[in-house]
């Protein structure tokens, strides 16, 4: 007989439905560099980024308990499970991908929401209610960033801290404004250490500002406010990056 220690050892196998840590992410103004670049030369940019983000999220996957997938511009991260360790993960996976996106002027939007999903690759299947609610929230953000859905709350409470930070202030969306939180990924430079880089960030939204007009210097605009807004893991010297 099974003792009640051995049962919840056990792995949750990927394919399985279970509650877990979701970010969905998308690539923004990706129609309109799709409408006007080269095939050639977006599908040289888009394995650049590609490689960059995959090249810093490698050694958080080892465990196997992260996994994450990319399709046109979408992007999906997955953490099997909802308990510290699963946060601290998925959390670095964020930060990862938000200051790679910026850095090579794919802006990037995104939202980390909490529920039961099931990932089985070998079918490619990839669903669940965090992953609905998620691309539902993303759709009102109105900056670059990553949000937290409610569902996720509990946990970004529990676990929030400087190497692992949110911060709940008041973010930018379609129809106006409303209290979140939002993961502080500038408050960590690329070695995930608790660095305030926002000057270099500020610096990477002056290029994507540079190729953009209209809507889209509202985005740059919304996120210059959001990270100069945020104060409390962003107090420490800056760092060379």
């Amino acid at each position: 007989m099974k003792t009640y220690r051995e049962n919840t050892d056990k792995k949750t196998e990927w394919k399985d439905g279970a509650k877990r840590l979701v970010l969905y992410a998308d690539l923004m103004g990706f129609s309109h560099r799709v409408t006007f670049s080269k095939h050639k030369d977006l599908k040289k940019e888009l394995q650049e980024f590609k490689t960059f983000w995959q090249k810093r999220i490698t050694p958080l996957e080892k465990s196997d308990h992260i996994k994450s997938v990319q399709f046109s511009d979408s992007i999906l991260v997955v953490a099997n499970g909802t308990n510290k360790k699963m946060f601290n993960l998925i959390t670095k996976a964020a930060v990862c991908l938000m200051q790679s996106a910026i850095k090579l002027k794919f802006p990037i939007k995104g939202v980390l929401a909490q529920g039961e999903f099931s990932y089985d690759i070998d079918n490619e299947l990839y669903f669940g209610l965090p992953l609905v609610e998620a691309y539902q929230l993303h759709n009102e953000m109105h900056y670059y960033g990553i949000v937290v859905h409610h569902s996720a709350e509990p946990i970004v409470k529990k676990y929030s801290e400087a190497k692992n930070p949110y911060t709940k202030m008041t973010i930018p969306l379609k129809s106006g404004k409303a209290s979140h939180y939002h993961l502080s990924w500038y408050s960590l430079d690329e070695t995930l250490s608790h660095k305030n880089i926002k000057q270099y960030v500020n610096d990477w939204l002056d290029k994507i500002e540079e190729g953009v007009s209209g809507t889209p210097r509202i985005y740059v605009d919304n996120t210059r406010d959001v990270i100069s807004n945020d104060k409390e893991y962003c107090e420490e010297s800056e760092p060379s990056v």
